[in-house]
């Protein structure tokens, strides 16, 4: 079932996005710039869910909610802005709003919390009208309670390593999350660390190209510096690490030898590409790490069988790619593409579709990207699967660098742009 959706938004290029954003979701959109007339709309139509501005010129968003809540009480809100003060946001919270965005936007945060906000207006309708009978088809899924940034978790098999995922964010030792080669490890990382408000969470993430002892004692004396209670050491691409390294890597999971010193409480998220047993038959795993990635292992699911997400993903890339380039005006996948995206079986999984995304903006930066730019890119990949591998791992290596500067640098961006003769929104990019 489609719902539909209410933009209000006196930011044109910004109405244009969230639109964008909507549709790819599959919502039906009605999208006005004029306070006044979107609370007739409002009137005269049924809505699922409105998001407005907060500064406009005509009404305030709060101004605007406060009549449509009059008019219909029960439609959710959520309030998008620029800025926005806390005493504001307390106050819009009292006053019934269902979620405050400041810009620049979470785009799956932002789909979650309207999939809940419709989830929980519904089950609202069901209870008050006491619907008897209705089969579980009918029945949105349980909202789930946490936000998860790397899958929109719209496919079955998403969904479920989401949950699993959140179910054992507070493991004390160690976890291993195994996937195929081109996982997304670090942004899975991401949503584990997203799991805690706190801040004292600290995260550092370790590479071949980046992880031997001084440079891990000196992130955990950075951490502790920065009031750190707990470190996560998240270790990537474990298979292939040198020996040396893979013998540092269990060592630094249990604190012994050469980590005795750290005095921090920690544990470590190790990620390999590849099914564990495989990969300790081949030698690429010695037995000491095998044992300890055996603890708690999860899976995460290859993009072939989360059909239903890849097209969203796809217009997220399209929309960090905009960011990255300064661009004001936002493409979109024709339907015919999004569609062909989802039918492929992704061998190289989300680091093959970054690149065809990337290679499709190259050639076909309109405001529509055409399908036959995304097969040409899609082959351009496949035919060259060494060539993206290649590319990722030096994405993986200019991060590890930028990291690394910014630690030098204490977090100032300005003089790690500096540093690398660029502007601080793609040291911000890079970090992010």
């Amino acid at each position: 079932m489609a719902y539909n959706v209410l933009i209000l938004d006196d930011d044109v290029d910004f109405n244009s996005l969230l639109t964008d954003i909507f549709e790819q979701a599959d919502y039906i959109v009605t999208s006005l710039t004029d306070p006044i007339e979107a609370v007739e709309v409002f009137k005269n139509n049924d809505f699922d869910l409105v998001v407005t501005d907060h500064r406009m010129p005509e009404m305030t968003g709060a101004e605007f909610m406060e009549v449509i809540k009059q008019i219909k009480p029960k439609v959710p809100v959520i309030m998008v802005s620029g800025f926005m003060e806390n005493d504001t946001i307390r106050t819009l919270i009292s006053g019934g709003v269902g979620g405050v965005f400041l810009k620049p936007l979470n785009i799956f945060s932002l789909l979650d919390r309207t999939a809940e906000l419709i989830d929980e207006a519904n089950r609202l309708k069901q209870n008050t009208h006491s619907h008897a009978g209705a089969s579980v088809g009918e029945v949105e899924t349980e909202a789930r309670g946490f936000s998860f940034n790397s899958f929109p978790c719209k496919s079955q098999a998403s969904i479920d390593f989401a949950e699993r995922l959140y179910g054992l964010r507070n493991f004390k030792s160690t976890l291993s999350l195994i996937g195929e080669p081109g996982t997304q490890f670090r942004l899975i990382c991401e949503d584990i660390r997203n799991f805690y408000e706190s801040e004292k969470e600290h995260f550092i993430y370790l590479s071949p190209g980046s992880f031997d002892t001084e440079q891990v004692l000196s992130m955990f004396e950075e951490a502790k510096l920065s009031g750190a209670e707990r470190v996560t050491c998240v270790l990537l691409d474990v298979e292939s690490m040198t020996d040396a390294q893979k013998h540092l890597a269990t060592a630094l999971s249990k604190c012994t030898g050469v980590f005795e010193s750290i005095e921090m409480p920690s544990r470590a998220i190790f990620c390999a590409n590849g099914d564990l047993d495989v990969l300790f038959d081949e030698g690429r795993v010695d037995e000491d790490l095998y044992i300890l990635m055996g603890t708690a292992e999860v899976c995460v699911p290859a993009l072939r069988d989360c059909a239903l997400d890849i097209a969203i993903l796809a217009q997220q890339m399209v929309v960090d790619i905009i960011r990255e380039k300064g661009l004001t005006s936002v493409s979109r996948f024709e339907a015919s593409a999004r569609d062909f995206l989802s039918k492929q079986s992704w061998d190289n999984n989300y680091e093959q579709l970054r690149v065809t995304v990337r290679q499709v903006m190259e050639s076909n930066p309109g405001e529509v990207l055409m399908l036959s730019a995304v097969t040409a890119a899609l082959q351009s990949t496949t035919l060259a699967s060494p060539r993206a591998r290649f590319e990722s791992r030096l994405s993986h290596t200019r991060v590890d660098y930028v990291r690394a500067a910014s630690i030098l640098f204490e977090g100032d961006k300005a003089k790690v742009a500096a540093f690398f003769g660029t502007d601080t929104a793609v040291i911000e990019a890079t970090l992010k």
